[in-house]
């Protein structure tokens, strides 16, 4: 096999573990993500009622 044609699919694989990896991070931090910005929500209204 060419060398070229053998860091190709390297590259593919590399780049397949990449996407799946980051798929998993992001479904892992919206439940996170999600109270963060409750919470951020919520410290605002209280602010906008102080001032």
């Amino acid at each position: 096999m060419p060398k070229i044609l053998e860091d190709l699919l390297w590259c593919a694989a590399l780049a397949t573990w990449l996407m799946l990896l980051c798929g998993f991070v992001v479904a892992a931090m919206q439940p996170f993500a999600e109270n963060l910005r409750r919470q951020l929500k919520a410290r605002l209204k209280s602010k906008e009622r102080q001032g």
